[in-house]
């Protein structure tokens, strides 16, 4: 049996188009794998702060204020800076807490927008007015909205805060009336909207896939990670067989609906997650990831060049992560394409006691391949 009987898939994709991307948020394996080879970045994430004016029960930021020992926005520029001498084209501001809060938000835009990178952010639309949503369009950022759920009271619920959704839908409609609706390539959306899937909203994945594509908003459905050890922690995750269930599901909807198509295995939809190879996640307190939910503490930025931390050992091993693979994610066909969610097995390893570099190296514990 093929590895994709039973999913309507053919080994030959070039009969339908490509899903589409958004703007500076994905890069491909090919290109990733040049910037690594050449010690290059494409992209950073940052938080710039942890205050949050939402809730979101699934997210790790359980303090919601200012830490403490918070990088400053100077520290921020010189790491912006530091990321486009090393080659990067996009930033992305995945907050911590929420981005457009942070008092230097606009500033911080303008600048990436200024050196020639593509801003990216992660909003949970909460203030996106008219007047913000004109800003974040005038200077060339690709936005994607926290939207986990159609339904007010489940939205509301997952976000801990009464009004979430109403705020969410008005910011929405802010966005696309401020030209996010106007499409120019439709390989390169500027709009997109990030949907964490457990237990409480998997049924409505199909309605928020086909809310996105009839508006040409990128679907950025992500797989909530466990954060904490413990069973507790594990409750929400949907199995295997739920994944593949759920893939199979939007893969015939692209394919007949939109004319897409996309290997059903990869972590991202329509795509492989190659972050390791090309990117850092910076957090508030300017500690280096390889993705956010590799949570390590070995490098900060206050000690640490960028440049510096891309050639130590675990970020090394991070960025060659391709050639470290174990389980049947390191013989897979379709590795070149895929890597599996190393941030699912880095997580759910180190919950069970793996140590890091082994954890970051497992089986993608979600993938039905």
């Amino acid at each position: 049996m093929s590895d994709n009987q039973g999913v309507g898939q053919k080994d030959d994709l070039r009969e339908f188009g490509k899903a589409p991307q958004l703007e500076g948020y994905y890069f491909s394996p090919e290109k990733a794998r040049e910037a690594r080879d050449n010690g290059q970045l494409l992209s950073i994430r940052i938080e710039p702060s942890f205050k949050c004016n939402l809730r979101c029960e699934y997210c790790y930021n359980k303090n919601y204020q200012l830490l403490p020992d918070e990088i400053s926005y100077s520290q921020l520029e010189d790491v912006v800076r530091q990321a486009k001498e090393l080659g990067a084209e996009s930033v992305v501001n995945i907050g911590g807490g929420e981005p457009t809060i942070y008092p230097k938000f606009k500033d911080l835009t303008r600048l990436i927008d200024s050196m020639g990178m593509v801003p990216v952010i992660f909003t949970n639309a909460q203030i996106m007015t008219k007047d913000l949503a004109k800003f974040l369009y005038d200077n060339n950022v690709s936005v994607i909205i926290k939207f986990d759920s159609l339904t007010e009271s489940i939205q509301d619920s997952l976000s801990g805060v009464k009004g979430a959704h109403k705020n969410i839908m008005r910011g929405l409609d802010n966005l696309l009336a401020a030209g996010y609706a106007d499409v120019k390539d439709d390989q390169k959306l500027k709009l997109g909207a990030s949907f964490v899937i457990s237990r409480k909203n998997a049924h409505e994945i199909v309605d928020l896939w086909r809310f996105c594509r009839e508006r040409r908003i990128f679907p950025n459905l992500e797989m909530m990670t466990p954060n904490e050890p413990g069973d507790a922690a594990e409750k929400n995750l949907l199995s295997r067989e739920e994944w593949k269930k759920i893939k199979e599901q939007l893969l015939e909807i692209d394919r007949t609906e939109y004319g897409y198509d996309w290997l059903p295995f990869t972590p991202l939809i329509g795509s492989g997650c190659f972050q390791l190879m090309y990117s850092l996640y910076i957090t508030a307190r300017g500690y280096a990831r390889p993705c956010a939910a590799i949570e390590v503490e070995y490098a900060n930025i206050k000690k640490h060049s960028l440049k510096e931390i891309i050639e130590l050992p675990f970020y090394r091993m991070a960025r060659n992560v391709d050639k470290h693979l174990q389980g049947k994610c390191g013989g897979c066909k379709h590795l070149l394409n895929c890597l599996g969610c190393r941030g699912m097995a880095f997580s759910i390893g180190v919950n069970r006691g793996m140590e890091p570099a082994i954890a970051l190296c497992g089986e993608d514990p979600t993938c039905f391949r």
